[in-house]
């Protein structure tokens, strides 16, 4: 597909780079806030695990909904509409959430609150795809894709103070505000961003436009892929802080401090891997990918080694390993979507894209809560290894952008 490069000036380049990143990370606070969360909604809603994976996968339900709408129309309307209205959106209804305190209306909040959480993902990727050229997009990629585990690193700091000290219903509107905020800065920053597009297609016709995307070489292999990894990723994300309460005993809110050790690799491991594919690879990001994945297959080892009285320091140290690894590819894999499905497609093409990956998403947290509940901690980690060591097999025969 058509790859024409735009660069825009330096100043105005990291400008939007900015204003991206930190509406990402508005959006993420909610999203990774929720199983810092997670542990307050079981004590006090008294759910089971796989009732907490529900909450946690009707946010995702919700996202990809509207995908390939708010890929579509960032294309149509241009992309400061998109990531405001998006942002706006999320925020005001995950503050109607904080006022449920029951099981079903808590998801369905939870679930339509998601709708606008693709925002970022799509006009936030294309606007920043937009501004660099391929020599510096891997990298810059990899600062925007850090907005997702800054969020959730901003919620791992306030959440469990705020939910302890004052309840989860005053935590959820604190993220709600931190949302909210980043959405209107985008609509006043990024104004002279707006770009005219195509019309918005009929049905059938945007149909075959998302055929012809999973059809483009490498699109959906680095999809199918990357449901492996999001397995990967959610499950260790959501459910660190419940290991570490059942089996060692710790308490919630320190068990939940632990995702501020996972968002800090996350965000360097995004910046790693970038940096890398653009420094080390020349702008090939399929070796880097295959070295972050392979190494995140035997991370979960980790997990199950851990000694008893597990301490702090050590414990920490593992779970910023862990998110450089099982966090770091997603920079990675946004890159590769919007390369390979060139400039006038691509925040449709990661809409179409996150739309297949968000299944996984959507069902990884309750599934593995049922497994963990009906198995153990341990079978749980140990079918992680597998799906890892699938995501290995995959990643191996992506084809770089325009090789």
């Amino acid at each position: 597909m058509e790859g024409v490069e735009r660069a825009a000036p330096v100043r105005a380049a990291w400008r939007v780079l900015a204003l991206a990143t930190l509406q990402q990370a508005g959006l993420t606070s909610i999203r990774f806030g929720l199983p810092i969360l997670a542990p307050f909604w079981r004590d006090a809603l008294r759910l089971s695990l796989a009732q907490v994976g529900v909450l946690l996968g009707a946010f995702d339900l919700g996202a990809l909904l509207l995908f390939i709408p708010l890929g579509v129309l960032a294309d149509r309307w241009g992309e400061p509409a998109v990531l405001a209205g998006g942002a706006v959106f999320t925020a005001a209804v995950t503050a109607v959430a904080a006022s449920a305190h029951q099981f079903w209306p808590l998801a369905l909040l939870l679930a339509v609150a998601g709708l606008g959480y693709g925002s970022g993902q799509t006009a936030g990727n294309q606007v920043v795809s937009e501004v660099f050229t391929a020599a510096g997009r891997g990298t810059a990629m990899g600062v925007r894709q850090s907005g997702l585990p800054i969020g959730g690193l901003f919620a791992a700091m306030i959440v469990p103070t705020i939910a302890t000290a004052w309840g989860w219903p005053t935590a959820l509107v604190a993220v709600a505000i931190a949302c909210a905020v980043p959405g209107v800065l985008c609509w006043v920053g990024l104004q002279g961003m707006a770009r005219p597009g195509a019309a918005v297609p009929p049905v059938r016709a945007l149909a075959a436009l998302v055929w012809e995307i999973l059809r483009t070489p490498g699109v959906w292999r680095m999809t199918w892929v990357a449901m492996l990894l999001v397995i990967g990723q959610f499950c260790y994300q959501d459910y660190l802080a419940f290991y570490m309460v059942d089996r060692f005993g710790w308490s919630k809110h320190v068990a939940a401090g632990l995702l501020i050790a996972v968002n800090l690799g996350g965000v360097f491991g995004r910046l790693a891997w970038g940096a890398l594919s653009d420094r080390r690879y020349g702008g090939r990001r399929v070796p880097a990918l295959v070295w972050c994945v392979g190494a995140g297959a035997v991370f979960p080892a980790a997990l199950l080694v851990l000694p008893a009285p597990a301490r702090l320091p050590e414990v920490a140290a593992v779970a910023l390993v862990g998110g450089v690894l099982l966090l770091g590819w997603n920079g990675l894999y946004s890159t590769l979507i919007t390369e390979l499905a060139g400039r006038n497609l691509g925040a449709t093409a990661m809409g179409v894209s996150m739309t297949v990956l968000y299944v996984a998403t959507m069902l990884s947290p309750p599934l593995f809560g049922w497994l963990v509940d009906a198995t153990s901690y341990t079978v749980g980690w140990v079918v992680l290894i597998g799906v890892m060591g699938f995501a290995l097999l995959g990643a191996r025969g992506i084809p770089e952008p325009g090789g």
